[in-house]
């Protein structure tokens, strides 16, 4: 796995993440009375997050202009597919798995909440898997 590749696709998950965040913000936000002392809170957090976007999105631009580069050259060094083909970092993928056990046993047994977070569970410790074995091979 190339390390521009493992960035690209860094920087694509935490876009992605916090595009979810800034939808669920400012759909509650939607919802509050103009009177209500959570609305400029949730303002301000959708501020914080819509900055941190700009920067994020800068640096897609870039890291992708350096990896279409490296691809149209032939360049080893330029990642084999596209970002959603790149692996995650182990460690990321750690923590999401850890996040779903604790969701899992949050939530309501029976729940559709339950349901996602022990699907996540499985999904997370199956890519845990591969991405372990992976890294072993390349050892």
């Amino acid at each position: 796995m190339s390390e521009i590749g493992s960035a690209l696709r860094a920087t694509s998950d935490a876009l992605l993440a916090d595009l979810q965040a800034l939808e669920e913000l400012e759909l509650e936000k939607r919802e509050l009375a103009p009177d209500d002392p959570r609305l400029v809170e949730k303002a301000r957090s959708v501020e914080t997050i819509a900055r941190r976007l700009l920067g994020q999105s800068v640096r897609q631009r870039e890291l992708t202009a350096v990896v279409n580069d490296l691809a149209q050259s032939g360049d080893p060094a330029a990642p084999a597919g596209s970002i959603e083909d790149t692996s995650r970092e182990i460690h990321q993928v750690l923590a999401d798995w850890r996040d779903a056990e604790r969701r899992s046993r949050d939530a309501q047994p029976g729940s559709a909440e339950a349901a996602t977070a022990t699907a996540d569970v499985e999904r997370f410790r199956e890519e845990y898997r591969i991405a372990h074995e992976s890294a072993r091979h390349r050892r």
